[in-house]
């Protein structure tokens, strides 16, 4: 035990000199385990086990010293670039629905707008200072508690179009706390991959029963993704193609038995074509999509398009379709600005989110990106004349419930990588555990 004393007082004096509490527990762990190697080295010449000790510690220099150097190397990584990006999104977001909002019949979402931004704001700089390796830690509790949320938003939310209304931004959660159900799973090998894949059942079932075959799509496609990329890197330790093969059978089938069904029911087949050649109903389910296209076709680089609009032509213009508004009102220059911005902020999270070392924080920041990178991918689409969902746009079309759950999953990437780099992938069995504590006395 007075061994262990010496080393506990070394190391405490160090950390007195660490302002950055978080780097403690990794700190302490490189130099005790380089402490006891030095010591262990030392016995090996000869040298009793107590004076080995003094020397492997006295050989680390002043612990005052070493402590005030690694207070500089060890501080949060706060990435300002995103954050500016994302304030960019946010001004943009605001102008384009303030031009919007100048429109015949158009209400003006200005008000509103700026209230979920500010909650939103709220939730990001929480969630950024809130330690994300909770989701590993607790995944099932996390995931439970989205679950009954969504559950109890469709009881309680009005029936829009058929649909629940802001359950599918509920959902976009998921995602994220799958990650976490799969870093919790990585050590049971391929029943963990079942296990991983019983868990993700559960929110598509909910997108079906919604019903938004948007909300299925990007859920199902995230957790292709993850589980995926958690097998190829081994994560799982089993054999990657039996693993890669008890991933895509069910997926086939699952994807199989959908199309089947999609051709059996007349009305979503329609839908799907009248989406990809709105032309076949321009009066009917394709009304929207034929607009869309007229006013795109009159669109100039700069300036306002050919097409005289109104809120009455496309229902919803001003949030649905703010892209479509944007380019007929402005030009395609517009379009080009506003999308090379979300690109700028797209690659800059994924190059961040790739030098992520630790499993859980490369996982977590994934599917915040995947989420947001979909979410980008099928409102684009949408608005340039397939509308083939009514997601938003994060951060600038209107969307007050998707706006604060968006915020929320910034905050929670931006916590990844403030802290993410001293985060440790380690699941020590109560056997190695007394071990290594016989070790370090």
């Amino acid at each position: 035990m007075q061994y262990s004393a010496k080393i506990n007082e070394f190391l405490e004096t160090i950390c007195e000199q660490i302002r950055w509490k978080k780097a403690h527990n990794m700190v302490c762990e490189e130099i005790r385990n380089h402490i006891i190697d030095q010591k262990n080295a030392f016995i090996n010449e000869g040298i009793d086990e107590e004076t080995a000790l003094d020397k492997a510690i006295k050989e680390m220099g002043d612990p005052v010293l070493i402590g005030t150097e690694l207070d500089r190397t060890h501080r949060p990584k706060t990435e300002w670039k995103i954050i500016l990006l994302t304030g960019i999104m946010i001004l943009l977001g605001f102008t384009i629905r303030f031009i919007a909002s100048s429109e015949p019949h158009t209400p003006l979402l200005l008000e509103r707008s700026l209230i979920t931004t500010l909650i939103g704001i709220v939730f990001m700089v929480t969630l950024y200072f809130t330690d994300f390796t909770i989701i590993g830690r607790y995944p099932k509790t996390i995931f439970i508690g989205i679950t009954i949320i969504s559950m109890v938003s469709m009881v309680l939310s009005p029936v829009v179009r058929g649909k629940h209304a802001y359950v599918q931004f509920i959902m976009i959660l998921f995602p994220t706390v799958m990650s976490g159900i799969i870093y919790n799973m990585r050590t049971k090998g391929y029943l963990g991959i079942i296990l991983s894949g019983a868990f993700f059942i559960i929110p598509v079932f909910i997108g079906f029963m919604i019903p938004s075959i948007s909300v299925v799509v990007l859920i199902f496609s995230s957790f292709l993704i993850l589980i995926t990329m958690a097998i190829i890197k081994g994560w799982f330790n089993v054999n990657k193609l039996y693993g890669m093969l008890l991933v895509s059978i069910p997926t086939i089938v699952i994807g199989g038995i959908g199309f089947i069904k999609l051709m059996f029911y007349s009305y979503r087949r329609e839908r799907l074509l009248n989406i990809i050649n709105p032309l076949r109903d321009p009066l009917g389910h394709g009304y929207i999509g034929a607009k869309m296209r007229d006013m795109l076709a009159g669109a100039k680089f700069i300036g306002r398009g050919t097409l005289e609009i109104n809120s009455y032509m496309i229902p919803e213009i001003n949030t649905n379709y703010i892209l479509t508004y944007l380019i007929h009102r402005l030009g395609w220059l517009s379009f080009i600005v506003v999308m090379g911005v979300i690109f700028l902020f797209i690659f800059r999270s994924f190059k961040i989110c790739y030098k992520q070392k630790s499993i859980l924080g490369k996982l977590v920041s994934t599917a915040v990106l995947i989420t947001f990178t979909m979410e980008v991918v099928f409102y684009t689409i949408s608005n340039l004349g397939f509308p083939i969902t009514n997601y938003v746009l994060p951060f600038i079309s209107y969307s007050g419930m998707a706006t604060i759950v968006n915020m929320s999953l910034i905050g929670i990437m931006l916590s990844v990588f403030k802290s993410g780099y001293i985060v440790k992938d380690s699941f020590i069995s109560k056997n190695d555990e007394m071990g290594l504590e016989r070790d370090k006395l």
